[in-house]
């Protein structure tokens, strides 16, 4: 629900309100289902992206907010800002979590100057295109530091809604792959959603491994760490 082409935003903002006045505080009014239980995994799939502790975290269509209580239930600390379109979400936001910081805010059209750590969009399905997609994550890329994680609905399907935009895993990677050669795809923990991690820093060591990664998994390129020593002869 961030800031989309003028033509979808009113369909965008009239869909969430339609569900908000049905469900209430519920998963369901921010476009997930009724299965209980799931939002915990998008959640947790979305915050491994990197170390989220005593960063700043920007969420993109926030909802309730709910992903900032999550944090706080993980005990990351985090300073956390989330934003959305339809006040009547932030309002009901503002009582669940007091502490958190809340905006209604448009995202394309009223655009940050400030930098995040770290930028996250959980769900972008509804009132959208890959031109759109594109145009999101390009801004959110444009405004992090360290990286940006997205969820999808899409993959391999069994079951279609005229409400949702189903997009393609590999679709999604390859425009992915224009803003940086470090991406992640996650489609390994609910059969019809995927993640992506878009990684800022792609820098590369002499042998071609990226060295942020190296950096944050506390691994060594030294291959006989592991190995037998590479001095044993082998007779033939």
């Amino acid at each position: 629900m961030v800031s989309l082409e003028k033509k979808h935003k009113k369909n965008v903002f009239l869909h969430y309100k339609k569900l908000l006045d049905e469900h209430g505080f519920d998963p369901q009014s921010v476009g997930w289902g009724k299965k209980k239980g799931k939002q915990s995994v998008r959640f947790q799939i979305l915050s491994e992206i990197g170390n989220l502790n005593n960063s700043t975290v920007l969420d993109v269509g926030c909802g309730f907010g709910d992903f900032y209580g999550f944090l706080k239930y993980k005990k990351i600390n985090a300073k956390y800002l989330g934003i959305d379109i339809l006040p009547e979400f932030i309002e009901i936001g503002k009582k669940i979590y007091p502490r958190a910081q809340l905006q209604v805010r448009d995202f394309q059209s009223k655009k940050f100057k400030q930098r995040f750590d770290w930028v996250f969009f959980s769900g972008i399905s509804v009132g959208v295109n890959y031109k759109i997609i594109q145009k999101i994550m390009n801004e959110m890329f444009k405004i992090c530091k360290n990286g940006i994680a997205l969820n999808f609905v899409g993959g391999i399907l069994d079951y279609k809604s005229k409400d949702i935009f189903y997009s393609k895993p590999e679709k999604i990677y390859s425009l992915s792959t224009t803003l940086s050669h470090r991406v992640s795809l996650r489609h390994d923990y609910m059969p019809f959603e995927f993640t992506i991690y878009i990684y800022k820093d792609n820098s590369k060591t002499d042998n071609l491994v990226f060295k942020n990664y190296l950096k944050t998994s506390n691994m060594s390129l030294n291959d006989y760490n592991w190995r037998p020593s590479h001095k044993l002869k082998i007779k033939k």
